[in-house]
């Protein structure tokens, strides 16, 4: 927790004196955000490496350390960083693996131009084959969590424990209201202006993060210039989506995903309801559930010291 208090600190410091200088412009507000975000990393001692995995250059952090190996796994149009607070509360031992998915981040555009999940799981697997990583733990949060359940699947003999965190792979019983105006033809994941934005961050999480200005406007931007790409990277994800239910990936994932599994799952979730729990519960019967109270769709994000708690316990309990 020291950590994160550190790294608040010098956050707001930064903010105050970026406040007190011309004016913070476009320009200034990129540079600001890019320094908090350099400086959360460094509050981790997580550290920016880059491979090459099968069709991409993959951009990842890396914090090398002499506890457990464990993968964190982002979802669909967000990056490695969605993991910085929840990572400054996991052990300070943990060897910590948190990559860019092709066309995420800084890793860019595949040269296949392909983002269905199964590949994205092959080049998360062509990382592990580089790291030298012969078992480790993996968590991933929305599509992160149907990357990690297919990886699971393919190399069930690397994978020490599965956590999926508000996973995509698996629908439940109930209609989300993303669904409800997916159908109407809308996609509110995907924002295009300064408005959708704001929808897209109040339909993501119930808590809201510390997002102070001036780093709103510079997150916003970023995630607006993303449009294009998010919309072919959706598209690839549907794809894959009725492909996985036409295969019946549920039945192969109870076969093959015999490892300790923890699901968590945050109540007030808008984009993947909570009542997909049971559904996934039942093909992966040895999973603990955590569920959180008036959570959304992102508890690393909303609860960091709460969900890392719950995922560290866990690991704990595995060995």
């Amino acid at each position: 927790m020291k950590r994160f208090n550190l790294a608040q600190s010098l956050f707001g410091c930064a903010i105050f004196s970026a406040v007190l200088t011309t004016g913070c412009t476009n320009g200034q507000q990129d540079a600001l955000y890019s320094k908090v975000i350099d400086m959360g990393r460094g509050a981790v001692h997580l550290e920016v490496e880059k491979t090459h995995t099968v069709d991409v250059d993959m951009t990842y952090l890396e914090r090398k350390g002499s506890g457990p190996a464990v993968m964190l796994v982002h979802g669909f149009s967000a990056n490695k960083d969605a993991w910085l607070k929840f990572a400054m509360e996991l052990p300070d031992d943990y060897h910590l693996i948190i990559p860019d998915l092709a066309g995420h981040g800084d890793t860019p555009a595949p040269t296949s131009g392909n983002y269905d999940l199964e590949l994205q799981a092959q080049r998360l697997h062509a990382l592990v084959t580089h790291l030298g990583l012969n078992q480790f733990h993996i968590a991933g949060n929305s599509m992160g969590g149907a990357i990690s359940a297919i990886y699971a699947v393919d190399h069930p003999e690397q994978i020490l424990s599965l956590t999926l965190m508000d996973s995509a792979g698996i629908d439940g019983e109930n209609k989300s209201e993303y669904y409800e105006a997916l159908e109407r033809g809308t996609n509110p994941l995907i924002a295009t202006d300064e408005e959708s934005f704001e929808k897209r961050m109040q339909m993501v999480m119930e808590i809201q993060p510390f997002l102070p200005w001036p780093l709103r406007p510079a997150l916003a931007r970023e995630t607006i210039n993303r449009a294009e790409i998010n919309q072919e990277i959706f598209t690839d994800l549907l794809a894959t989506r009725t492909r996985m239910n036409e295969n019946n990936f549920p039945e192969i994932l109870a076969a093959k995903a015999t490892m300790p599994a923890l699901i968590m799952w945050g109540e007030k979730d808008r984009i993947l309801d909570v009542s997909a729990v049971p559904v996934f519960k039942q093909y992966l019967p040895q999973a603990q559930v955590s569920l959180f109270p008036n959570v959304g769709h992102a508890p690393m994000l909303e609860i960091p010291e709460e969900s890392a708690h719950v995922l560290s316990e866990f690991i704990a309990s595995t060995k």
